[in-house]
């Protein structure tokens, strides 16, 4: 399976994911996923924020049914932030290790 990369961004998915929602937004190679994304918030300039939250199974992390809406989610955490994030899908495909290591967060509890 190859990596992609949504255009010129830091946002990243596995096409392979596409139709194997839902999604979540992870951001670049943490434990921190992303809770809301405010991109008209304007106590900060340019406008914008992103919150995040600690841990695979937070009920406070957004999830997303589509990739095409996880994509538009996570270009605006890149425009606000900057933030490198990672697109990862909730089912888990064997062989797959960016599910694999999903998976192992969401039994460590």
């Amino acid at each position: 399976m190859k990596m992609s990369r949504f255009r010129d961004t830091g946002v990243t998915f596995y096409e392979d994911d596409r139709g194997g929602g839902p999604f979540k937004i992870r951001i670049g190679g943490t434990s921190e996923f992303v809770s809301n994304v405010d991109p008209n918030w304007e106590r900060a300039w340019p406008p914008g924020k992103v919150d995040v939250v600690i841990g695979w199974e937070n009920p406070l992390a957004l999830t997303y049914e589509t990739m095409d809406s996880a994509i538009k989610a996570a270009v605006q955490v890149w425009d606000i932030e900057g933030f490198h994030t990672s697109i990862e899908s909730s089912v888990c495909i064997t062989g797959h290790p960016n599910k694999a290591a999903a998976v192992d967060i969401k039994h460590s509890s």
